[in-house]
């Protein structure tokens, strides 16, 4: 293997180091991280809309009503070219579309590509084939109306490269799911999945956040409590939003995210929300909190936690994104999170329900 001439030729000659394979996997990041972009957008209210289709032909599309590349950097920005001084993937912590996004891995790897801007009551498009722009943007006359409606935003469109990916076919479900998610974790963000061709498509706006979902999760069941308990907490840059749900039955679901990263397993947070809820009920119970073990709180229960914040402050245990290892977070999260729970669930419904499962031991 030779060396790169360039960033896009580097993407190219090693997918894998960008999006973690040139299977399904690396095929579905090539999406989320244009989705993580519109996210962060959404967390700094710079965007309300979003909208993802998935083309007949392999492509996809994302449109965004956010800030967007100025035309003088658009062909710097899709190639890692930096004019500015700032090194690809690696830009300012609020640049959107910019230096900090993943956009130019997208571009890199697909076999033709189209990004159109509006912004000034004007719209540019730069086309690219094998992801290297054909030339310099071009003003697009007459003006085209947004996608989404809107007096700025951005449309990425994109072919994945059959010559680097084995898996070229978009799991539907899971890109749906993905955008589902979306909502919940950026509360009141619009969030549109379209199935080109196949007349599907899909809304979905949760300005309850992790609440909303959360009682959405559980609609097909019986509850024991009518809404969600819901805590939002700061601490620093970051974000806390926390729902429980309990339903009738054994299984318990726990989802957990930094940002739009799904800890499947878990980490800081998870275990502030888990010790938190057991310290609590130990208070209201007047005795300790290992006479309600989780085993037995987490009957039944549909919780959801979600830290966010700036990318830099998000730690992660090892080299996946699977386990969230900020430090002095779990501690954080106990300590604000105990007094809201006992505040909340003194009175509440569930409550006698849940002291019901202590679990004497011998002191």
């Amino acid at each position: 293997m030779g060396i790169p001439k360039d960033f896009i030729e580097s993407i190219r000659m090693r997918p894998a180091m960008y999006c973690g394979d040139v299977g399904e996997y690396g095929l579905h990041h090539l999406v989320y991280f244009l989705l993580d972009v519109a996210y962060e957008e959404a967390r700094r209210g710079e965007s309300r809309d979003v909208v993802l289709e998935l083309g007949g032909d392999g492509s996809v599309a994302l449109c965004s009503t956010s800030r967007v590349v100025s035309v003088e950097n658009l062909v710097a920005v899709a190639t890692g070219a930096s004019s500015l001084g700032v090194r690809a993937l690696e830009g300012p912590p609020d640049d959107g579309w910019g230096w900090g996004s993943m956009l130019v891995v997208s571009l890199a790897l697909s076999s033709r590509y189209q990004v159109d801007t509006w912004a000034d009551g004007q719209q540019w498009r730069l086309l690219g084939e094998h992801g290297r722009p054909l030339g310099e943007p071009s003003k697009v006359t007459p003006r085209e109306p947004m996608p989404v409606p809107g007096a700025r935003g951005i449309r990425v469109y994109f072919v994945p490269d059959a010559t680097i990916f084995e898996v070229l076919a978009f799991d539907r479900a899971r890109l749906s799911r993905r955008c589902n998610e979306l909502a919940a974790l950026a509360p009141g963000l619009r969030v549109s999945f379209v199935g080109v061709g196949n007349g599907e498509r899909s809304l979905w706006h949760l300005p309850g956040g992790v609440a909303q979902w959360a009682h959405s999760l559980t609609e097909a069941q019986p509850r024991l409590h009518p809404e969600p308990i819901a805590v939002d907490l700061e601490w620093g840059e970051l974000r806390v939003q926390c729902a429980f749900q309990w339903c009738e039955g054994e299984a318990h679901v726990l989802r957990s995210f930094a940002n739009t990263v799904r800890t499947v397993r878990h980490g800081a947070h998870v275990d502030g929300l888990i010790q938190a809820l057991r310290s609590a009920l130990a208070k209201l119970a007047g005795t300790l909190r290992r006479e309600f073990p989780w085993s037995r709180v987490s009957q039944g229960l549909t919780a959801i936690v979600a830290v966010s914040g700036p990318q830099r402050r998000m730690a992660f245990a090892g080299p996946t994104k699977e386990l969230l290892a900020i430090v002095g977070l779990e501690d954080a999260i106990r300590k604000q999170l105990k007094p809201r729970l006992v505040e909340r669930l003194r009175n509440h419904p569930v409550t006698p329900k849940l002291l019901a499962r202590r679990k004497p031991v011998a002191r």
